[in-house]
């Protein structure tokens, strides 16, 4: 018999779930000073955040996802790498949960850099997306743009992926960088990607679940 959330005998964060065909990655609970481990206890009170294609959600977990056993490791301050530990080579369980393998981030980035930016973010402290307003974990993957903080420089993988492929059409990336050309296809899947839940951001954490169905 499967584990699964409801089982749990004691909090979880940074796992991989799975629930039937989906696989996607739950960071913990949503509070207001920041992500903790997630417990049984939570389901029926708490946000989740999660992780689906590089897509940071809120949503509301039902208990039977199956807790996999895998967790996540994220970049830190020695090393960019993130992925799944223990999966060995399974590209597309990292991609499932961050959206681009660590080596399609880098090597989209140092692509279009020109001069000093773009580059790969690193922040120990939770951040902020300065386009979408989502957060951004601490150590999560993102992208700095300039060095004029004042006027917003990080941005998450998810928007900066969704501003690319939108300009697709009048920008030709892949023609314009053909060596860009098989991370553009995960691009694209990144782009259409709809998973489930409400964005990560602080302010959704101002409002009860009541407040939120109202406003649907």
């Amino acid at each position: 018999m499967a584990h699964t959330l409801n089982m749990l005998t004691a909090p979880v964060e940074m796992v991989l779930l799975r629930k039937r065909t989906r696989v996607f990655a739950l960071l913990g609970k949503a509070t207001r000073g920041g992500i903790e481990p997630f417990g049984r206890e939570d389901l029926a009170r708490s946000w989740a955040v999660t992780s689906e294609y590089g897509c940071l959600r809120l949503e509301k977990l039902t208990g039977d996802e199956e807790v996999t056993g895998l967790e996540l490791f994220l970049p830190s301050p020695s090393s960019y790498h993130f992925g799944i530990a223990g999966t060995g080579e399974a590209p597309e369980l990292t991609r499932a949960v961050f959206g681009l393998l660590p080596a399609e981030l880098e090597e989209l980035v140092s692509t279009l850099r020109r001069g000093s930016f773009p580059v790969l973010g690193f922040s120990l402290a939770n951040t902020k997306c300065s386009i979408s307003s989502n957060v951004i974990p601490g150590s999560w993957p993102h992208v700095v743009v300039s060095n004029l903080a004042l006027y917003g420089n990080v941005v998450s993988v998810e928007t900066f992926v969704r501003i690319l492929v939108s300009s697709l059409p009048q920008g030709h990336l892949a023609t314009r960088f053909p060596a860009l050309q098989a991370v553009t296809r995960q691009m694209m899947k990144l782009s259409i990607a709809r998973p489930k839940g409400i964005p990560y951001n602080t302010e959704i954490l101002q409002l009860t679940p009541t407040d939120l169905l109202a406003q649907k």
